[in-house]
């Protein structure tokens, strides 16, 4: 079996590799800083990198889960391709990307019927028994993860180092848990993530938004098809597992409303950013890539506490409450002290 991983690691690096090297070749589907995205040059050692995760991800997961209903894998591959004419500059309208999500979203809830987003609250899943409600609350929540995940992808590592981390714990719960989902293709998935995460920490290569849509929708449904299936699992444990960028996007969303700017552009003021401009200012001697790829995993690291204290108690929706309730408190606070001090 270890020979048989170590095959498979082989050919997915020699893919990454493949895949990087034209685009580079092609000057096709590369990262180029802008004026907009000045941000983006802390990232990498070059001018422009290339955005693999659309073309690496998706045939990956569609070879891995072809299993998975057509419209499910319709609507991964729509989400990917939607991120890519953003990555290559073909969609450009945040607004129209939005619309587009939402159709995709809610036609596979439409055609979807079982599956609802389970919150122990009575009032709230009496609302999901009627049709209407029921797409519009599961395509709202979906909406805010995949535009979460793409938001979070603004520091080397912090977006794909939390699907690995994510990908690791769907493997830990399906284990020991005897849920009917294949481990061996959850572990050729967690290897390839781990094998983007390498160049990633270098800044050699990038998500894109078509892997941040994709990539973010694929294991946020395939969470909510567990806790559908298996209601011994609290579904606060998945909301322990998913809270971070969700919540990174609906606070980004207030705080702009707040301070009256545009929510459709982006700006440097996310908290990974502000830990970045505080350590500057503190001359820590490192590249900048490289000081961008330690913060994203200090930050995942700090979630891998939270979510293996969840996995223990997976079945206690009350102490998965206490726990985001204590991460979103700690990312306020911390959010409060790197801001003050960020002049």
């Amino acid at each position: 079996m270890m020979q048989y991983y170590i095959f498979i690691s082989f050919l997915i690096i020699l893919y990454l590799l493949c895949i990087n090297f034209f685009f580079k070749k092609f000057n096709f589907c590369l990262d180029i800083e802008t004026e907009a995205e000045k941000h983006k040059i802390l990232l990498r050692k070059e001018n422009s990198v290339p955005l693999s995760g659309t073309f690496y991800f998706l045939p990956i997961i569609l070879i891995l889960f072809y299993n998975l209903d057509i419209s499910v894998l319709i609507c991964i591959s729509s989400l990917f391709f939607l991120g890519l004419f953003s990555d290559l500059k073909i969609l450009t309208s945040y607004k129209l990307r939005l619309i587009f999500q939402f159709f995709f979203i809610s036609l596979l809830f439409f055609l979807t019927k079982d599956l609802k987003i389970d919150t122990r609250i009575s009032f709230l899943n009496n609302l999901m028994n009627y049709e209407i409600l029921r797409i519009l609350i599961c395509t709202f929540f979906f909406m805010v993860l995949i535009n979460g995940f793409n938001l979070i992808d603004g520091t080397n590592c912090l977006c794909t180092f939390n699907f690995l981390i994510i990908t690791i714990f769907i493997y830990l719960l399906a284990e020991n848990n005897n849920i009917d989902i294949s481990t061996e293709r959850l572990n050729i998935l967690a290897i390839s993530i781990l094998i983007f995460l390498t160049l990633n920490f270098f800044g050699k290569n990038f998500l894109g938004d078509g892997a941040a849509y994709g990539v973010g929708f694929f294991l946020g449904f395939i969470l909510l098809e567990i806790t559908t299936s298996n209601i011994s699992i609290s579904p606060y444990f998945i909301a322990n597992l998913l809270w971070y960028p969700a919540f990174e996007n609906l606070f980004s969303i207030l705080r702009r409303s707040f301070s009256k700017k545009n929510n459709y552009l982006p700006d440097n003021d996310h908290l990974h950013q502000l830990v970045f401009k505080f350590l500057k200012k503190k001359k820590i001697f490192i590249k900048d890539y490289i000081l961008s790829s330690l913060i994203g995993i200090s930050i995942n690291l700090v979630l891998v506490l939270n979510y293996t204290i969840g996995l223990k108690y997976f079945n206690n929706s009350l102490i998965q409450i206490i726990l985001i309730i204590s991460l979103i408190f700690l990312y306020l606070m911390s959010y409060n002290f790197f801001y003050k001090n960020q002049d």
